[in-house]
Parts: C-alpha cells; sequence; structure tokens
C-alpha cells in the first residue's frame, strides 16, 4: 500500500491519505499509518501489518503537533548579541550564506581544533543521518565526536566486548523460557519490544525485573529485584554466587567456549575459582543489607535463571549510568555467561540484518588522529577507541586547552544542558567557542549560545532508511525507506542534506558521491540488492530472506583476543583494573542521607517534547517519588514541591510517596527545563563522577538530601 484515498465529508471533500511509515522518536522505530489532508499531518495510528506496527506511544500520536508547531525553526540564523545574553538576538540568512560561514569557520580552525557532536540514534530521530554525520567527521579529519554512548548504549552495544567480544544481541523472544530485565523500561522507552516480552509471557515464559521502581513490566514480573540504586553489581555478583553455590551453571558450555577452567594469571586456582571467590564475598544476606534486595527474591531469582532454561536478557540505562558501570555490566554479562544460553536459541541471538555498507569511514582514521581524542589515554577500553568523547573532556579543552585547545564545535542535535551533567565549564565553554553551529527543531537552552543555528527537518518531513528492526528476526529483516508524510517548515532541511552540502563546500565532495544524496544511498543500499526506487515503490518496506545464525559448535568463535568468553578479562588486567567485576560501597554522607536516581516517563524522551500540549497536558511538571521513610524524615506530603540537593546542586520538583521504593530512595524524572524555575535534574549531577573505564556519568545512586519548599513555579 502506498496510499488510500479517503474522502472526508466533514472537511468538504478534501481526501485524506493515509501513508505507510513508521515513527523515528526512538528506538523502537514502531510501524504507523499517517493520515495527511491538504497538506497536512493530522493523525498517526498503528500499522499491525508491520514487524513493529501493533502498538504506537502518545509520542508518535502526538506527531501533528511536532510537525506542525509555530515555535518550529524555519531558516538559518546568525547571532547578533554577545552569548552570555538570554536573547541572541538571531537575524535570519539565506542556506548559501550559513554554508558558507560553516565551511569558512571550520577551514580556518582545521580538524584538530574543530570537535563535533551528534545526539543519541536511540532516542531521537537522528539515526536517519548518524552514519553520514560521522563520515563528515572522519572525511574532515576531527579526532573528536561527543556522542552520548557512555550514557546510554554503551554498556549494552560494546562494553560487553571485553567478556563475548560484541554487544548483548537481542532475547530471542519466541523461544525463550526466561527473561531477565535489568535496568530497563520497554514499556516506557521500547514499545515494540515490550509487545514480544508480553507475548513471550503468555506463550509461559518467566520474567525477572531488576529495577528500583515497580513499574511497566515489573508489575507483571514473577520475580521483581529492587536494588538501591547504584549497587547492580553487587546483586549480580550475588546471583552469580546462587549459581556457582548450587550448580546452575552450564559447564559444558563455559569448558567449551570460555576461559573459566584455564589458570588464573596470579597463579592461585582457575578463572573459575578465583570468581567464585569473588561471589563468595556476596551472599544472601550481604546482598541484602548493601542492596537491600531481600535474601528470599535473591534466590528464587537465580532459582528461575537456574531451572527455565534458555535464559535471555537485556539491560540499558540502568547499569550504564553510573560510577561503577563497567563492574556492573561484567558482572551481570558473567552471570549470563554461566546460564550457558549465549547465541544459543532462546538466548541473546544477534539477528541477520540487511547487509547495507558501511558509510561512517571508520579506515579513514590513523594512528595519529585517533590518539588526540580527547579521553584515549585514559580510557583506551571506552568510547574515545572509536573517537566518541565526553562533554567534560570537551569543555576542559575549550576552556583550560588540556590537553590541547578546542575552538569550533558543529552539532547535530544535542541539548548539553539538560541532557549532559553540569560539569565545571558548560556554559563557560559555549559561550567561549570561537564558532559554535549547530542543527536543531527549536531554540533549546544549549541553541541559544549557537553562533549559526540551522533548522532540521522532523523525522515527519524527510526520507530514512531503516535496515532492521531489532526485536525479532522477522523485524530485523525488513528493509524500509521512510517517506516524508509533510512538507517541512520553510527552508528547514534534512540533517543529511546538511551534511552533504557542508561536505561539498568542505571540499569533501569525491567522499560525498559529488553531494548527490541519492547516488549515496545506491551506493548504502547496494549490498541489499535493493534499490531506492524499489523502496521509494513500497513505502512499507520489504522483507529480505534473512535467518538468524547460531552458535554451531566446536569451531565457535567470540571476538575476543583468545577467541572464547573471557570471565578474567586480560584487556582490564593489562591496563591495571581489575579483570574480575566487584562491588565497593560508596561511604555514607551524613549530609546527603538519601540516594537520587532517575528515569524517563512515557510522554518525554530526554529533553524533548515538553512543548507538545497534548503531551504537556499530560505529565505537566516535574515530579519525584520519595521511599516512605525519607517522606517522613523530611515530613514531606504528596503534593508538595520539594528541593532535592547534592554536593553539586539541585532542583525543584512536586513529590509524592511510593511505598516500594527502597529505603532511602528518591526517584525524579529526567530531562525538565523551565525557564523560571530550576528543574532538570542534571543540575544535581556533577561530570567529575564517573565510570574510570567508560566514562560514564553517575545519574543514578548520587546522595542527596530534600526539603520542602513553600511553593514552586507554574507549569
Amino acid at each position: 500500500m502506498i496510499a488510500l484515498d479517503v474522502h472526508d465529508g466533514a472537511t468538504l471533500g478534501v481526501p485524506r491519505r493515509t501513508i505507510p511509515t513508521y515513527c523515528a522518536l526512538c528506538i523502537s522505530r514502531c510501524g504507523c499509518l499517517a493520515t495527511v489532508q491538504d497538506g497536512r499531518l493530522i493523525g498517526v495510528e498503528p500499522d499491525p501489518d508491520h514487524p513493529t506496527g501493533r502498538a504506537i506511544c502518545i509520542k508518535a500520536r502526538a506527531a501533528p503537533e511536532l510537525v506542525h508547531h509555530p515555535d518550529r525553526l524555519t531558516t538559518p540564523l546568525v547571532r547578533t548579541r554577545p552569548k552570555g545574553d538570554i536573547n541572541p538576538g538571531f537575524r535570519p540568512l539565506s542556506w548559501d550564506d550559513a554554508l558558507a560561514m560553516a565551511s569558512e569557520r571550520l577551514t580556518a580552525h582545521g580538524p584538530a581544533a574543530t570537535a563535533f557532536a551528534v545526539t543519541t540514534p536511540s532516542g531521537t530521530a537522528i539515526a536517519d543521518s548518524f552514519g553520514w554525520i560521522h563520515r563528515l567527521v572522519h572525511a574532515f579529519g576531527s579526532p573528536n565526536l561527543v556522542f552520548a554512548t557512555e550514557n546510554c548504549n554503551w554498556h549494552k552495544d560494546f562494553a560487553p566486548a571485553l567478556t563475548w567480544g560484541s554487544g548483548i544481541g537481542m532475547p530471542d523472544f519466541a523461544q525463550t523460557r526466561c527473561m531477565l530485565l535489568w535496568g530497563v523500561n520497554p514499556a516506557n522507552t521500547w514499545l515494540a519490544m515490550a509487545v514480544e516480552i508480553h507475548a513471550a509471557q503468555r506463550r509461559g515464559a518467566k520474567l525477572i525485573v531488576v529495577d528500583p521502581r515497580r513499574t511497566g513490566l515489573a508489575r507483571a514480573a514473577d520475580v521483581w529485584l529492587s536494588p538501591r540504586p547504584g549497587t547492580d553489581a553487587a546483586v549480580a555478583l550475588g546471583l552469580v554466587h546462587q549459581l556457582l553455590e548450587h550448580g546452575g551453571t552450564d559447564t559444558e558450555f563455559l569448558s567449551r567456549y570460555s576461559n573459566a577452567y584455564d589458570p588464573a594469571p596470579d597463579g592461585s586456582g582457575t578463572v573459575l575459582d578465583r570468581l567464585a571467590e569473588r561471589a563468595a564475598r556476596f551472599p544472601a544476606s550481604e546482598v541484602e543489607r548493601l542492596t537491600g534486595v531481600r535474601e528470599n527474591d535473591l534466590r528464587r531469582a537465580a532459582d528461575i535463571i537456574a531451572g527455565e532454561r534458555p535464559v535471555s536478557f537485556f539491560t540499558w540505562t540502568g547499569t550504564c549510568q553510573q560510577e561503577s558501570a563497567t563492574d556492573a555490566t561484567r558482572a551481570v554479562n558473567i552471570l549470563y555467561a554461566l546460564t550457558g544460553c549465549l547465541g544459543s536459541p532462546g538466548g541473546n541471538v544477534t539477528f541477520a540484518k540487511p547487509g547495507v555498507a558501511d558509510i561512517a569511514g571508520w579506515d579513514w582514521v590513523d594512528a595519529d588522529t585517533r590518539a588526540k581524542t580527547l579521553g584515549m589515554a585514559n580510557r583506551p577500553l571506552g568510547p574515545p577507541a572509536h573517537g566518541w568523547i565526553t562533554t567534560r573532556d570537551l569543555f576542559r579543552a575549550v576552556v583550560q586547552h588540556d590537553p590541547y585547545p578546542i575552538r569550533a564545535l558543529f552539532a547535530f542535535g544535542g541539548n548539553f544542558l539538560l541532557t549532559k551533567p553540569v560539569t565545571a565549564h558548560a556554559e563557560e565553554a559555549l559561550a567561549s567557542l570561537d564558532f559554535f553551529a549547530q542543527t536543531e527543531l527549536f531554540v533549546t537552552p544549549t541553541a541559544r549560545f549557537a553562533d549559526l543555528l540551522l533548522p532540521a527537518a522532523s523525522c515527519w518531513e524527510r526520507e530514512g532508511l531503516q535496515a532492521g528492526f531489532a526485536v525479532t528476526q522477522a523485524a530485523d529483516a525488513h528493509l524500509q525507506l521512510r517517506p516524508p508524510v509533510a512538507a517541512p517548515p520553510g527552508a528547514a532541511r534534512s540533517d543529511t542534506w546538511i551534511v552533504f552540502q557542508l561536505a561539498v563546500r568542505l571540499g569533501l565532495a569525491d567522499r560525498f558521491f559529488g553531494g548527490d544524496i541519492d547516488a549515496a544511498m545506491a551506493h548504502l543500499l547496494a549490498p541489499t540488492g535493493v534499490s531506492i526506487e524499489t523502496l521509494r515503490a513500497n513505502p512499507r518496506g520489504v522483507d529480505l530472506p534473512l535467518a538468524t545464525s547460531l552458535r554451531q559448535g566446536e569451531q565457535s568463535r567470540f571476538r575476543t583476543p583468545s577467541g572464547r568468553i573471557e570471565i578474567w578479562s586480560h584487556a582490564l588486567a593489562e591496563r591495571g583494573r581489575d579483570p574480575l567485576p566487584n562491588y565497593v560501597a560508596r561511604p555514607p554522607d551524613p549530609l546527603h542521607p538519601f540516594l537520587l536516581t532517575c528515569g524517563k516517563v512515557v510522554a518525554y524522551c530526554h529533553s524533548q517534547q515538553r512543548n507538545q500540549p497534548s503531551l504537556r497536558k499530560r505529565s505537566p511538571r516535574p515530579e519525584c517519588e520519595l521511599a516512605p521513610d525519607v517522606a517522613a524524615a523530611r515530613n514531606i506530603a504528596a503534593g508538595t514541591w520539594v528541593d532535592i540537593r547534592t554536593t553539586s546542586g539541585g532542583f525543584r520538583a512536586v513529590a509524592s510517596v511510593n511505598m516500594q521504593l527502597p529505603a532511602g530512595t528518591i526517584w525524579a524524572q529526567y530531562g525538565w527545563w523551565s525557564d523560571e524555575a530550576s528543574w532538570s535534574y542534571n543540575s544535581s549531577t556533577d561530570g567529575e563522577a564517573f565510570d574510570p573505564v567508560s566514562g560514564s556519568n553517575a545519574f543514578h545512586g548520587v546522595a542527596c538530601d530534600v526539603q520542602a519548599v513553600e511553593a514552586g513555579p507554574a507549569a
């Protein structure tokens, strides 16, 4: 189906067109049907014939409010007032002038003094342009790209390589008998996955959820473990201990595929012996003391993991956004390796996807360029190895010239001031850059610092290619070119168009197909055997005959240096890190006796969507939840505005009491901002508190206090 014309008498005979598409606002990529009338997007509904189209969330349904929002950027803008002025005095200019300015300024500063930035492809629609943005960075020769991976997907897609050489893949929901969800709430963040989990439960699969809050799928779990924020490594090591102590491991798998039975490099028994010694420090009683997870619940979870095979698991930012993120990830990964289910039917597998070309230009980056990547010297096993840097390191380079000066920044989306920790130099750095250009939909707090602001088309107003939809093999075999369902406002253009136009003006046309996006797309699609013309003629997409390759026999190798699962990590040991995961409790802070954590609500993603009326009506103001003992200690009643304080700062929110939160815990919403008050969760976090391997920021488990305040601002 390309489009259906449906006449609606209530609108004087103007036909409505229904266009098959998918929502690109987050990683779920839900298949949907867009209704267009008289050139306007008027509605979005699920497309049950799409592999991820059985449901859509309220953000997709609110798409018309985004597309037709009166505050959308519609023309390139250049600053006329000093950066300290809250009113930038933006004036319009043509695309030719804007691109000429950008290319001249970037060329003048050169690759080493220029950084780029890109927002997350998991929580925004930048995925359409993500590879092309990397290609631009690599072709230009910059060593530095700010990307939120350290706080988003690193501990799902990259850190597991320390254990088994790749990311965690995807649960084989159709065949699994036990699902372990750890620090992830698909009901709010990945609706297509939540649909598959519910279907697996109906088939009889067990569900274990590890999350401080009993929300979403945790309510339907067979076992819910609610640790205090930041103690995930202790819970995972406690489960490892239970499996080792009670015979719940797959010894044949470990013998064949891991270094578990190798002599420990320190000469004290085997690697498995050393793991058992480490895990023995975390019996169920000690786990309860350290984390708040009850002994019986931990044992029940271990019994299900041991008895209901095959086991699958998924984790996301819950294990990532803490100071011990790598230890927590390694502990969860080793726990899973003990089950023997990695790569097997019903376990975690890597579904076959359409084999599009790699267009990011990784092979253009030489060793000298990568050595200049900020953070590389301190975190060589982390994101800097891919050229991905943190805002902390960027801002230090801008303000302190440490280790060398960065003078120009070109950002594709991203709202640093609300989605990254409030580091010591954030606003100072943005204000002192010689040149800062940004593509955006709206004037955000970060965009107010831009010298050049470029209007971006939303995902509903541009083409976008999705090669695989992740949650099942059928979904991952699906290839779709999303059509635009509305015209971009004014002169707004896609990020891909901006990349190609800028590349040509930077003298990089030979690496960007002469600026011809269709030629570039033909190159991207060539390995699939599907043409762009075929995809445009079939906007619902095409299904390729692909099949999942599962682990097969003795010849299977993992992409680690040894070719096996490395319970003892030689890579960590070689860099002076503990080769086995550990948990060390943080000493209490008498002035900040409670623990703060955060999460997303279904109405919003990161700092987006809060200016859309239907979504704001559903969630009009920032809220926080207090454990009962916290509310009692500070005499706070539900509905009270509170001030939450840490050593770094604080923010305000409206309190409620969550009777099921772990003792001493406060949960708050992430991504809020307001001109009238400090609503930003990030004001309470410090960019200096981070995981030493990956740079992941401590958004979870932050020591805090809370007090009632007399009144809060209007929403």
